[in-house]
């Protein structure tokens, strides 16, 4: 059986996420298959997690010494949401060792997990995609000239960062300062997207038997302003699997998801989240990590399609030739 490294934790506040994503890969890997253990990286520590026993990573060649045996690993199911697992930070490392993981590769990861690079280049892909403006830390900026751009409502986020922490719906000027500062908390540069108003939908794609295959839309209800990180995480949205959009359309995002999955070079799972005005996606955020515990939207689509989670977890090991 392969041995495979489950990596979780990061540096972000989305760490709290990671290590439930964790736990669910962890339950559902195919056990005839592979043979898996946590890995935690935090800032100060990497450690294998064995049933409660911490023992150190070795980084010059990511081994782990238990036992007296020295392990290494066949692969990596990367699940850190948020820096270092996100960004192209640990896919330099896990290439320079050789490992496979399952994720993009570094300009992939690096790419999507910049919010306006992501959108410039959709957006130059032929995708539709909001008007923004990006902020650097310290930058003097007039409240005037984002309203006028962009109007109002708008959404003031972390240009690099998930899960929608740091992120503020504003719907007038007067908000605009206590929303950038809460935005900069999380990041030295901050997107200001004009607001889009229709049907909030997200779609999932992984690379199946060969082929890469959208799995069946989902619809986002959210009982908050937005779908921040209490509607996510907390129970306050409700996530409807088939949306509830035409036919017609649910294709268009489909396919659009896989064009993107294969034009942006991703690998593993991907998640593409989309705003719908009229008969219109508008495309919004590339998560190439996204969210995989037991409640998450990928697996509630796969279950949709006819996949378990086994089946799903094995799906991106095997993708990645794990």
């Amino acid at each position: 059986m392969k041995r495979i490294a489950v990596i979780c934790g990061g540096y972000s506040g989305e760490s709290v996420v990671s290590m439930r994503s964790a736990s669910m890969i962890m339950n559902h890997m195919d056990r005839t298959k592979y043979t898996p253990v946590k890995i935690v990286i935090t800032r100060t520590a990497w450690f294998a997690d064995f049933d409660g026993i911490e023992v150190v990573v070795d980084k010059n060649d990511f081994t782990v010494t238990h036992h007296g045996q020295k392990m290494r690993f066949d692969g990596a199911f990367i699940i850190i949401h948020g820096t270092p697992g996100e960004d192209g930070l640990l896919q330099g490392y896990f290439t320079m060792l050789g490992i496979p993981h399952t994720t993009g590769d570094v300009l992939n990861m690096a790419i999507t997990f910049n919010k306006k690079a992501t959108t410039r280049l959709l957006g130059s892909l032929g995708f539709s995609v909001a008007k923004s403006i990006t902020l650097h830390k310290d930058e003097p900026y007039s409240i005037t000239y984002l309203t006028q751009q962009l109007g109002l409502p708008a959404f003031v986020k972390p240009n690099c960062g998930g899960s929608s922490i740091g992120t503020s719906r504003v719907n007038s000027a007067q908000e605009f300062h206590i929303a950038l500062e809460k935005a900069f908390h999380e990041d030295d540069q901050v997107i200001i997207e004009e607001f889009i108003e229709g049907t909030e939908v997200t779609c999932g794609v992984i690379r199946r038997n060969g082929k890469i295959t959208a799995l069946p839309v989902t619809e986002i209800v959210s009982k908050k302003e937005f779908f921040d990180f209490e509607a996510k995480y907390q129970g306050a949205s409700e996530e409807i699997t088939p949306a509830r959009i035409p036919h017609e359309v649910a294709l268009r995002i489909r396919q659009s998801c896989e064009d993107i999955y294969q034009r942006l070079n991703c690998r593993g799972m991907i998640r593409v989240d989309w705003i719908i005005r009229g008969d219109e996606p508008f495309a919004v955020e590339v998560n190439t990590v996204p969210g995989f515990s037991e409640a998450s939207i990928i697996p509630q689509q796969a279950a949709v399609a006819g996949i378990n989670k086994t089946e799903l977890i094995t799906a991106v090991l095997e993708g990645e030739g794990i």
